[in-house]
């Protein structure tokens, strides 16, 4: 049985459940280092762990996982309202195109699945972030589209370097998903302003369940049901960098 901690300047150990400094909406805080079979350990008090699908590897500073094969698949299930935290960056540059392809690297989310809306039926494209294209870092959210079918709702922030530690970042609310690199200052939204579809897809982390199959090093995942405000935002981002500094990565 573990303990339970408050993350604030500490050093958790490995099986400690944690008490991040924004706790609404917590569903996932997950740390990768040393050690693959601790990764499915969910931190968040009373959450499941997830399921370790594959291989992946572990790092003294994190893991590493390629999409399709090794990731982990969590019991967390999409939401209207989600933020995703993740510290992290792609093994190489993905592909020019846009969209994601079988080279392109995923860091965690819901793509893709089936509507649960009888009345907007098609693919479901759960919370998600992930490199699309070798510039940049897109944050996708199901909406409904312009042709009354669902839409990825994607909101793509330029000029990423995706081999680049990083502490990127999706956050979607009822009507706007947003794509951050916390490390640059820097966001973009979607242009798509509809309600969201939802997915019948859980978060799953290091790989999509299809398109996805590119490499990424993940060191800390956090993720939450709500769309976090920018100073809670700041406040989870700063809990996740005291550990990574500790471990010698700056994002």
């Amino acid at each position: 049985m573990g303990i339970k901690l408050i993350a604030k300047d500490t050093v958790a150990p490995w099986n400690s459940k944690v008490i991040p400094p924004v706790t609404r909406g917590l569903e996932g805080w997950f740390t990768f280092d040393t050690d693959a079979s601790r990764f499915s350990r969910n931190r968040a008090i009373n959450k499941p762990d997830a399921e370790v699908i594959g291989a992946p590897v572990a790092f003294t500073t994190h893991g590493r996982f390629k999409g399709l094969l090794n990731f982990l698949k969590t019991q967390i299930p999409d939401s209207v309202e989600m933020t995703i935290l993740v510290i992290g960056k792609a093994v190489s540059t993905p592909p020019t195109a846009p969209g994601g392809g079988p080279d392109s690297p995923f860091y965690a989310g819901g793509f893709t699945g089936n509507s649960v809306d009888p009345t907007v039926p098609g693919a479901g494209y759960g919370v998600s972030l992930f490199h699309g294209a070798g510039d940049s870092v897109t944050g996708n959210a199901g909406r409904l589209g312009s042709t009354g079918s669902p839409t990825s709702g994607a909101a793509n922030l330029g000029g990423d370097v995706p081999t680049n530690w990083g502490l990127r970042a999706v956050r979607a609310s009822a009507n706007l998903t947003q794509a951050f690199n916390l490390t640059r200052n820097a966001s973009a939204a979607s242009t798509a302003v509809t309600r969201r579809i939802l997915s019948d897809s859980v978060i799953r982390i290091g790989g999509a369940s299809s398109t996805f199959g590119g490499e990424v090093d993940i060191s800390a995942v956090a993720i939450y049901s709500v769309a976090l405000t920018d100073a809670e935002m700041a406040l989870v981002a700063e809990a996740m960098r005291k550990r990574t500094t500790r471990l010698g990565i700056s994002v």
